[in-house]
């Protein structure tokens, strides 16, 4: 029944993606992309009822579906059918690889409700930076084709302005929660810097202070466009660096 749900959802996704690509702005396209994230949200809770506790594809797969509901609430007043089509498509991808058995990843037991907490917070905090990477992805496209006159291929997205404003809400945001999220991570476990987890801590940290960096010189110094961009992908990829890049490795050596 998981696995028929799992590709339910993975099939679901590449439809909603393709549908907001071929007819943005539609009715039909967010229906889809609701029923879309709905199949996901029931594979997910199907997934996790046959675990004993998160793998790093389970928890991917959550920060995909917390990206998707995201995304589709923010295009209901505008259109970000673009960053949609791939935000499904991406999410079809990790859908798909859970739905592949058997991967034998290390659970990452959770054995009290706080560190559920803190797992749940984190997956949050991912999801909201990784839509605005998207959305400052979109932004820096945007602004470089309006530099060059590039006019007859500008993407489909809202104005500069409506999407420097859009990334700059899901970054403060997301840091907030990933705030939260170190609180919590040094209350809740016992030693952060202890071996398996000392890389997840020190990525994750820097990624802290490169989004704090950043929303410090945009409040007092106005940072916006290409170096808002570059500061947000770097503290990104630094972040992805301290959970994916740290268990990719973990279970490459484990096995």
């Amino acid at each position: 029944m998981t696995q028929y749900s799992l590709w339910t959802a993975c099939i679901l996704s590449i439809i909603a993606g393709a549908i907001y690509f071929l007819r943005p702005g539609t009715r039909s396209a967010q229906t889809v992309g609701a029923l879309s994230i709905v199949i996901h949200t029931m594979a997910l809770i199907q997934l996790l009822g046959s675990k004993d506790g998160f793998d790093f594809l389970t928890i991917g797969l959550l920060i995909a579906l917390i990206g998707n509901l995201l995304l589709w609430f923010s295009n209901r007043d505008k259109d970000l059918s673009l960053l949609l089509s791939i935000a499904f498509v991406l999410a079809a991808i990790m859908i798909g690889l859970n739905a592949i058995e058997p991967w034998n990843l290390k659970q990452l037991h959770s054995p009290s409700l706080g560190t559920s907490m803190h797992i749940l917070i984190a997956s949050v905090a991912y999801s909201l930076f990784t839509a605005a990477c998207g959305v400052g992805i979109l932004l820096s496209i945007q602004e470089y084709q309006l530099k060059h006159h590039h006019l007859r291929q500008l993407l489909r997205v809202p104005p500069l302005q409506v999407l420097e404003k859009l990334m700059f809400e899901f970054i403060w945001a997301a840091f907030l929660l990933l705030s939260i999220t170190i609180a919590t991570g040094f209350y809740f476990i016992e030693d952060m810097f202890a071996q398996h987890l000392v890389h997840k801590t020190v990525f994750t940290m820097a990624s802290w202070f490169v989004f704090a960096g950043l929303l410090t010189g945009r409040y007092f110094l106005g940072w916006r466009g290409q170096l808002a961009v570059k500061l947000t992908l770097s503290g990104f990829v630094l972040l992805m660096l301290g959970y994916f890049g740290t268990q990719i490795a973990v279970e490459i050596f484990n096995n």
